[in-house]
């Protein structure tokens, strides 16, 4: 299902828990960005061939756009991605391990996922997900996407 958020205004602000940090995509992290989904994607697979052909290995954008939720110790354990489509912002391939799922994360990295959306100067977003994702689309409502 597509779901829409016809502004960026006044997106919900959840700061991280304190231990979790972000960081941007750099060079080597399709690998990373396969790794997070392979764990927690039931029902697209995620491979580096997948990778390669939603984000065309553009590292410029990539490295403006793809975060990676960091632990305490550094590990990368959850990825979103403020992407585009023309001029409208795309909240995309969002991600958690499991063994973190259920933290408390998710709303903090879509919070930054939207910010830098609306810091690229995107001015409305869309995403795509399965109806059977029940706390995804729960989520996203919460953040405004219709």
């Amino acid at each position: 299902m597509r779901m829409t958020r016809r502004n960026l205004d006044g997106i919900p602000q959840y700061p991280l828990p304190p231990g979790y940090a972000v960081r941007w995509w750099r060079a080597g992290d399709r690998e990373t960005w396969v790794r997070i989904h392979a764990a927690a994607e039931k029902l697209v697979p995620a491979t580096a061939a997948v990778s390669d052909e939603q984000f065309g290995g553009n590292e410029m954008e990539l490295a403006r756009r793809q975060a990676f939720l960091l632990d305490s110790t550094g590990r990368e354990i959850g990825t979103a991605t403020a992407w585009f489509d023309g001029e409208v912002g795309r909240v995309h391939w969002v991600a958690i391990v499991p063994e973190f799922q259920g933290r408390g994360l998710s709303k903090p990295l879509m919070t930054i996922v939207c910010n830098r959306l609306a810091e690229l100067g995107h001015t409305q977003a869309y995403l795509t997900t399965d109806s059977r994702r029940e706390a995804a689309v729960a989520l996203y409502r919460s953040f405004g996407f219709l």
